[in-house]
């Protein structure tokens, strides 16, 4: 802890101190935009939406943004009453360093002292994929090609844009991306680990992931000490995110079923591909007892889960080799008895008190995907095939494969 606040201290330039804060609020919570990278507009854009849609003393809660933009300086500001107090200005960072989350939370304990918080988390992301295991998933990938700050392309293995097709699939979000322009590959992001050793156990409310893909078990469970509620899609978000001119008050006021349900109505409203949106809200303290049904279950079928073929299980992403397939329907389709089928059902009730998905995913695309079924939250499938390139291996050291036994 000493040298990850060592660290942070060299990113200050500035602190502005501002008398009319009050950290009295009952709630204080931190949106922390990750957009050195292709959404810096879009992060622009949710700001405005979130300035102009809150009166911070009508709702009883403070309102942070830490804001690390492509070209811009980083800042944490203050969000209140139609202003944006610029708090803390900082050097060049890297958004995707676990400290820099840290510091940020660490910042608002100290600086906004309240009965209790929440975190949404703003950027890319891909779900528990490391890192170095994209181009496997996705091996005709193409990354941002940023002109003046404007994108491109990205392909849809990127979950953003297809550059082999006439009809543009417009930005879409995942977490986290720091722009790396020059190098190979040209991006950083922060691994799963280390964002579970970036937010402190038993701290928050809740978690909200604006972001594709963050939405599976394996985020989920490693999550599971960290907020009490946890918001996501299994599959891509529509690069405007979450309609903040609609559900920042939500937010602050942790009307959590309300956000899902205006994040869905709203997406569900548009035409084209635009309508598309799965979300859920899932209970953290319903975990261990959903892994450790599923490991009971998965234990008589384990030999079965490396040549089960997965076409006939939902999945969600866009990726050559998939990899987000929804839970429940996996255990349906290994055909595991009707009495083990209903208790994992229960207790997914139990854990996902809310899920709403719209029918398709890019629908109308040449890549559109028919939601037949949704859980609320998505799982690996260690097929066989997948074994070579490392993939099962990086799966078996996460906490939802080590405790379930799934995959080992």
């Amino acid at each position: 802890m000493l040298l990850i606040v060592a660290a942070f201290t060299a990113f200050f330039t500035s602190c502005v101190e501002n008398n009319k804060i009050d950290s009295t609020f009952k709630r204080t919570v931190l949106v922390y935009i990750a957009a050195d990278n292709n959404l810096s507009n879009v992060a622009q854009n949710n700001i405005y939406s979130m300035n102009s849609s809150i009166r911070n003393e009508n709702d009883n809660a403070n309102l942070l943004a830490f804001v690390d933009r492509l070209d811009n300086p980083p800042v944490l500001m203050y969000i209140h009453n139609g202003v944006r107090d610029t708090l803390v200005k900082y050097d060049e960072l890297d958004s995707t360093d676990p400290s820099v989350l840290r510091n940020a939370i660490d910042y608002m304990v100290e600086h906004f002292q309240s009965e209790s918080y929440g975190l949404v988390m703003w950027s890319h992301g891909t779900g528990w994929l490391p890192t170095a295991q994209l181009h496997f998933v996705a091996p005709n990938m193409n990354y941002a090609q940023l002109r003046d700050g404007e994108t491109t392309y990205l392909s849809a293995a990127d979950g953003i844009r297809d550059p082999f097709s006439p009809n543009m699939v417009a930005d879409t979000k995942a977490f986290a991306w720091e722009n790396r322009a020059g190098n190979n590959p040209p991006y950083k992001c922060m691994e799963l680990d280390d964002m579970v050793e970036a937010i402190p156990d038993g701290l928050f409310d809740y978690i909200a992931f604006d972001a594709c893909y963050m939405g599976c078990v394996e985020v989920i469970y490693a999550l599971r000490h960290k907020a009490d509620y946890i918001i996501s899609s299994c599959f891509e978000v529509v690069n405007t995110g979450f309609p903040y001119h609609i559900v920042t008050r939500d937010l602050l006021n942790a009307s959590l079923m309300k956000v899902c349900r205006e994040f869905h109505t709203y997406y569900n409203s548009l035409s084209g591909w635009e309508r598309m949106a799965g979300i859920s809200l899932v209970k953290t303290d319903e975990l261990d007892s959903l892994a450790h049904c599923f490991g009971r279950i998965m234990a008589d079928f384990k030999d079965s889960v490396p040549n089960l073929d997965p076409k006939g299980v939902q999945y969600f992403d866009r990726f050559t080799n998939h990899v987000f397939y929804d839970l429940e329907d996996l255990v349906d389709k290994l055909g595991v008895g009707k009495e083990n089928l209903m208790e994992f059902r229960l207790q997914m009730e139990r854990c996902v008190p809310y899920k709403v998905s719209t029918a398709y995913i890019f629908p109308g695309d040449r890549e559109q995907i028919k939601v037949d079924k949704y859980c609320g939250m998505s799982v690996y499938i260690p097929i066989g095939k997948y074994e070579e390139s490392g993939l099962n291996s990086d799966y078996r050291a996460t906490e939802w494969s080590i405790v379930s036994g799934y995959g080992q």
